[in-house]
């Protein structure tokens, strides 16, 4: 007993010795830390997902590339993963680490907002929040980027990893608009990525970024922004929760226009829960516009369907599409949540039995009696004209390029605060599978901005990364032999092994 006392007590002071060491060499660069003692330590570490809590060593906020490559080298001299936080809105608390015991490196001082007058590009900074960037890019001669509706949501993490909005059938992820990017290495160099210098870590982090780098500034190509755009919600008030053959049929029949007919201007979401079933979305161009596009799916919809729309500018069309709140958003952001998320990528239809399947679970009283609230979200990714699958599968590592759906099934609690059931977890499983095992002749995937954690890594990385897994090790073993990039999903260098 006294030899284990003694153990014990051997590594606890290794690890206080060793943080110790950690924080030495980062002041020693002037930077800041924030550790577990600090007063300041609960509501610095706090992440969008109270679900997941994570305990950083140590968390450093600089202001410059070099800073966060002084911050790696500390890491590297003291061996510790490092996480790079962007806006903090990782499902799984990646942006914490992960896991527990990692350098998290707060990235919310890299601010940089310009659009070159001339060409149009724009230098973003990895702090940035899609709310901010929307804005500024829209007062610097009206441009725009396609990107998601939630304008408190990080840009670097929800670039390096796809970047899905109702503007990506027209322009693409946000990921297919980057023309290249500073990043810090696991080295501690700091580098440009792009097609033309070092084209292998930019084809990596163009869909698996937080596993390469820490990118500190993107540079990117820029749209006009549409002088007019069309919000729109059709609810069909006659399919309620035991209506499983009308969800069916009207999605059939959206499905069948969107590969058939939806231009690219029009971005499509279905969306559920209990007695809600309607379609969301936005068109870019006029109202007139907007119905000559759209008629021939009404046409197909029950004549009692509610058919709301507005038409107004860029940002008032982007509010419209959030929920109307500011697009601006603070540096100390505190929205949270407190949910779980899972996710499907499919690059073919959904079939009748897969989709009976499906709402045939929703509408039971297993869901309508479930220990959380829920809902399920189909974006469509593909179909007519879509510039996302315009784009060749080679163009980057992002994995889901032929998608044609992209479905995110969120569970949370009923006050938004902890606990999270234990019941909801087996819930969100069945839900998962009663599509998938009704459909088991499409190969699946998942997507990476709706990160999974209760996901083995051997599975995940199938669902995240595809075909492009052993490329991307390889990559790895280049860039960061010593997988200082880390979170629990990770791209590895192969020793763990799938």
């Amino acid at each position: 007993m006294l030899f284990l006392f003694l153990c014990v007590k051997m590594l606890l002071s290794n690890v206080v010795n060793g943080q110790a060491s950690l924080i030495q060499c980062l002041e020693s660069h002037s930077l800041p830390t924030i550790v577990e003692s600090s007063p300041n330590y609960l509501s610095a570490t706090q992440d969008f997902n109270l679900r997941v809590k994570w305990k950083p060593l140590v968390l450093v906020t600089p202001s410059t590339a070099e800073e966060v490559s002084s911050a790696v080298q500390c890491a590297n001299t003291h061996n510790v993963k490092v996480a790079a936080r962007g806006g903090g809105h990782s499902y799984a608390g990646n942006g914490m680490g992960g896991a527990d015991g990692s350098l998290v490196i707060d990235m919310k001082k890299f601010k940089t907002l310009r659009v070159d007058p001339d060409t149009h590009e724009a230098i973003i900074g990895a702090g940035n929040r899609l709310g901010n960037v929307a804005t500024a890019l829209y007062e610097h001669g009206e441009r725009g980027l396609p990107h998601g509706t939630c304008p408190g949501v990080g840009f670097a993490g929800h670039a390096l990893h796809g970047g899905y909005g109702h503007a990506s059938r027209m322009w693409g992820t946000t990921l297919d608009n980057i023309i290249s990017v500073e990043v810090v290495l696991a080295d501690g160099r700091i580098v440009n990525a792009s097609e033309t210098e070092h084209p292998d870590l930019f084809w990596a982090i163009r869909g698996t970024g937080s596993s390469f780098g820490i990118v500190t500034n993107f540079h990117l190509k820029t749209h006009p922004a549409p002088a007019n755009g069309v919000s729109f919600s059709i609810i069909f008030p006659e399919v309620n929760d035991t209506s499983t053959w009308k969800k069916v049929d009207l999605f059939l029949a959206i499905q069948d226009f969107a590969v058939t007919r939806a231009p690219p201007e029009l971005s499509m979401r279905v969306w559920t829960y209990t007695d809600v079933f309607g379609l969301f979305g936005a068109y870019w161009g006029t109202q007139s516009d907007f119905f000559r596009a759209i008629d021939p799916l009404l046409m197909k919809l029950p004549q009692d369907s509610k058919l709301s729309f507005d038409e107004a500018d860029w940002l008032t069309s982007l509010r419209n599409s959030y929920d109307g709140s500011a697009l601006p958003q603070p540096e100390e952001y505190t929205l949270r949540e407190t949910f779980l998320a899972k996710s499907l990528v499919s690059p073919h239809k959904l079939t009748a039995p897969a989709l009976h399947s499906f709402f045939g679970y929703l509408s039971s009283p297993v869901a309508r009696n479930a220990p959380t609230k829920w809902w399920v979200m189909l974006d469509l990714y593909g179909g007519a004209g879509s510039a996302i699958s315009a784009f060749p599968s080679s163009w980057s590592s992002y994995a889901h390029r032929d998608a044609l759906w992209t479905i995110q099934l969120y569970a949370y609690t009923d006050n938004h605060l902890p606990p999270f059931p234990d019941a909801a977890y087996p819930f969100m499983d069945v839900m998962l599978r009663s599509l998938t095992s009704a459909q088991n002749e499409t190969a699946f995937g998942a997507y990476l901005n709706y990160i999974d954690p209760t996901i083995p890594p051997e599975k995940a990385y199938k669902l995240y990364y595809g075909d492009r897994l052993e490329k991307l090790r390889e990559i790895k073993r280049r860039f960061d032999p010593e997988e200082r990039f880390w979170h629990p999903q990770a791209i590895n260098v192969g020793s763990r092994g799938v």
